[in-house]
């Protein structure tokens, strides 16, 4: 079933009204579910068990993980819109490891889905680490939210031209051609096609990931997958002009 995306909302200063209620109901839920399960704990006429305690306690962590995401978010968000993001520790790095080092770090954050990493190196490029490591926690991120539990996500890293290609592909129900554009639009999100709980977003995720890419000279777009099944992401970097040997 294909997705229904969320239309974009127009930036702060043409509806900002719009924009602030949809700011506010997203913050909303977990700060609600994180101060309902500090006041059922606090409430000393109610006999938890240890147990039920352990449980009000991870849920309250969570929801405050969450609220720390979404102005994490906000935050990110307005820095590359007032051009903040600038490259400040641009250096010569392996993207081939920088993708191992993703993955690995995402089998841990999702570990119902088998992750596989498919990398093929080295693959030197010029650019901000922790940025280009952003765009790929982002994208399996994404893979994982937008797929159902226990389908299996790739994640691959190649030469392509002068370009090195980091891809993720999930097993989804994918992106209409007509909605790739849309994505990465700020807060624009996609109906989630699984019952799973929604994480909650603001829709700023790719925006900031796409921003992030072409400030390292990259690009970020959606593509074909093979068999059309599932979505694909894929990141492009100039590969690192090696020096002209001395003469």
């Amino acid at each position: 079933m294909p997705h229904k995306p969320i239309p974009p909302m127009q930036p702060p200063g043409d509806h900002a009204d719009e924009l602030l209620a949809m700011v506010a109901h997203e913050l909303r839920r977990p700060l609600t579910a994180l101060l309902g399960a500090l006041a059922t704990l606090q409430q000393r006429d109610q006999a938890l068990s240890i147990l039920q305690q352990h449980e009000l306690l991870a849920m309250a962590r969570r929801q405050g993980e969450q609220l720390q995401r979404l102005l994490g978010q906000l935050l990110a968000a307005a820095s590359v819109d007032h051009g903040q993001a600038r490259l400040v520790r641009r250096s010569l790095v392996d993207a081939a490891a920088l993708a191992d080092e993703a993955g690995r770090a995402a089998r841990l954050a999702h570990p119902d889905h088998p992750i596989t990493i498919e990398v093929a190196g080295p693959l030197l490029v010029r650019v901000d680490l922790l940025a280009v490591s952003r765009i790929l926690g982002n994208l399996l991120d994404n893979a994982a939210a937008y797929s159902p539990r226990g389908a299996p996500i790739v994640l691959s890293a190649g030469r392509e031209g002068v370009h090195a290609l980091l891809a993720v592909q999930d097993d989804g129900p994918g992106i209409p051609l007509d909605q790739r554009a849309l994505i990465f639009e700020r807060y624009t999100r996609l109906d989630r096609p699984t019952s799973r709980p929604a994480g909650g977003g603001l829709g700023l995720g790719l925006y900031i990931a796409r921003r992030l890419a072409r400030a390292n000279r990259g690009e970020l777009q959606a593509s074909d997958p093979p068999e059309r099944r599932g979505a694909r992401l894929e990141l492009r970097l100039p590969l690192a002009t090696p020096p002209m040997p001395p003469r």
